[in-house]
């Protein structure tokens, strides 16, 4: 299945969304690759591509709507999903011939403190080991990471929710780095403009297809390889043991399944790097008419910022709000970066690169700041 995914995306120049209906070692299911075009996370969000910026930068500084129990009982599934026997009645892929073996790629952790707050929504990749065992990798960055140490701290594995089919807002927001105060359903409220029924403990949207509910020890086994989001496989790493309580289902739901580092991964990173970088720069009254992440940047290492007002101090801002990103490019007219990186004069700031604590060379911004001269040839 993997295989063919890649093929279609070779043929088509890009990953097609496609349903595989009829699989002959779990048989009853589908699976939905790519699940998450941009146009569908734009369709979401009720917005259209462009204007999109400043109607969510506008949602994110509105207040939220409630967060609301739905029915079900409280620590099982909602009345229209079906518990399953284990892992193994889900069609997990193994996505990369290289891979350590199968993993949840498209599921939102949901994590809590251990009074129940700070309600967090992540996407952390969940390697099946056996119908009830899996591994989960939180980087120690993470605010899942954050809370696992506050149950182990009180001598308790930390309860894990893993849910995936529900509106894709909610993966906009498990996409985005926000801050580790609050309920990340808060978040998901403004930009949806609505109340979010959740339910189950810890909670997970009530529309969520699939849900898998287990316990996160404070104990580590070799996790990986994977092929990650750069185009490189991460190679065996310590993740945390997770023990598999429940595994629930909607009858003929399809299974959601994101390839790392293909488009279905890189879209994600791309558009929630761009509303967040729009909001923080407008929010600092920058006229910021446009961003654009590169996808071919792998959705994170390349920024183009439109304002009618480029100068060095957007490109430093822009490059503290982001420090992962490697090349910040800031002028009038970015439609084409080519043409705009030959006619304009620029002028740069550069900065160490530190990737995991190391210096690994340098960081660059450029403002376009001298317009060409001349008229523009025609036709």
């Amino acid at each position: 299945m993997a295989r063919t995914l890649s093929e279609l995306e070779r043929r088509h120049g890009a990953r097609p969304t496609t349903v595989f209906t009829r699989l002959v070692d779990r048989p009853g299911t589908c699976v939905l690759g790519h699940p998450y075009p941009r146009a569908v996370l734009l369709a979401a969000l009720g917005v259209d591509d462009g204007p999109h910026l400043a109607e969510m930068a506008a949602r994110l500084s509105g207040a939220p709507h409630p967060v609301l129990p739905g029915s079900g009982h409280a620590d099982g599934p909602a009345r229209d999903l079906t518990t399953l026997q284990s892992l193994d009645d889900l069609p997990v892929l193994q996505h990369r011939p290289g891979d350590g073996g199968r993993y949840v790629t498209a599921g939102i952790g949901v994590t809590t403190r251990p009074d129940g707050s700070g309600v967090n929504l992540g996407f952390y990749c969940v390697q099946v080991v056996s119908a009830r065992r899996a591994r989960i990798f939180l980087d120690p960055r993470t605010d899942a990471h954050r809370n696992l140490k506050e149950w182990a701290a009180g001598g308790r594995p930390m309860p894990l929710s893993v849910f995936l089919g529900a509106d894709p807002v909610h993966a906009v927001v498990a996409a985005s780095r926000l801050p580790a105060e609050g309920d990340d359903y808060q978040i998901a409220s403004r930009l949806l403009r609505r109340e979010v029924t959740v339910h189950g403990a810890p909670p997970v949207p009530a529309d969520a297809t699939h849900v898998l509910t287990g316990l996160v020890r404070d104990e580590r086994e070799r996790e990986g390889p994977f092929g990650e989001f750069k185009g490189y496989y991460v190679e065996q790493r310590e993740g945390f043991v997770l023990d598999i309580t429940d595994v629930a289902a909607r009858p003929g739901a399809p299974w959601p399944s994101i390839v790392a580092g293909a488009e279905s991964g890189l879209t994600l990173m791309s558009f929630q790097n761009e509303y967040l970088m729009y909001a923080h720069l407008t929010g600092l009254g920058v006229p910021v008419r446009s961003v654009r992440y590169s996808v071919e940047a792998r959705g994170e290492f390349v920024v183009s910022i439109e304002t009618g007002a480029p100068d060095l101090e957007v490109v430093r801002e822009a490059m503290r709000f982001d420090v992962r990103c490697k090349l910040v490019l800031c002028g009038p007219d970015l439609g084409h970066v080519g043409q705009a990186l030959a006619t304009y004069g620029f002028v740069s700031h550069r900065e160490p690169y530190y990737r995991k604590g190391r210096v690994e060379g340098e960081r660059l911004g450029l403002a376009l700041v001298v317009p060409p001269t001349g008229r523009p040839v025609e036709y």
